[in-house]
């Protein structure tokens, strides 16, 4: 009982010091090194108490720091990739887009909507404060577009059969 309440103070703590930290690089490794855990026992501990690995926890945090940068400066898109230890702009932007579902470009033109820019830094979903939600999966086209999944032949070889000679 008490290696769980230990375990979730670490967790605690760690959390806390990777918020703090967002603009430093953040490793997997020098993490699990500062908490005294094996890298993969940190994720596994980290995993069940935020319901999210440790990288993403990272990326998403890290993100959102930015888009809290982008509504509020002119900082290059480049600048700010570079300020959170993203490899290069193209990885940035491709971070952002599959985890907030616009550009960075994108969501610095789009305004915030009214009261919303001291909710920013805590938000879990910055991008429903400037009106852009990213859409759910569930929601229905408004055309009358049928889409279905592309589904490609098996790769392999033919069938032994289809190669007898007949003779």
């Amino acid at each position: 009982m008490n290696d769980n309440k230990y375990n979730e103070s670490v967790i605690v703590s760690i959390t806390e010091w990777i918020n703090h930290n967002l603009d430093q690089r953040l490793s997997i490794d020098d993490i699990s090194e500062k908490a005294g855990y094996s890298k993969w026992y940190l994720q596994k501990l980290f995993a069940r108490y935020h319901n999210e690995t440790l990288a993403r926890y990272i990326r998403r945090k890290k993100l959102n720091a930015c888009i809290h940068d982008l509504k509020n400066s002119r900082t290059p898109i480049i600048s700010l990739a570079l300020k959170y230890h993203f490899e290069s702009q193209q990885s940035f932007t491709r971070s952002f887009k599959q985890m907030m579902g616009c550009t960075p470009s994108a969501c610095r033109k789009r305004p915030l909507s009214n009261g919303s820019s001291a909710a920013l830094a805590d938000a879990q979903n910055p991008c429903a404060l400037c009106g852009y939600a990213r859409p759910d999966a569930d929601i229905q086209p408004r055309c009358a577009v049928t889409v279905r999944p592309v589904t490609r032949p098996a790769r392999g070889y033919a069938q032994a059969d289809t190669f007898r000679d007949a003779g």
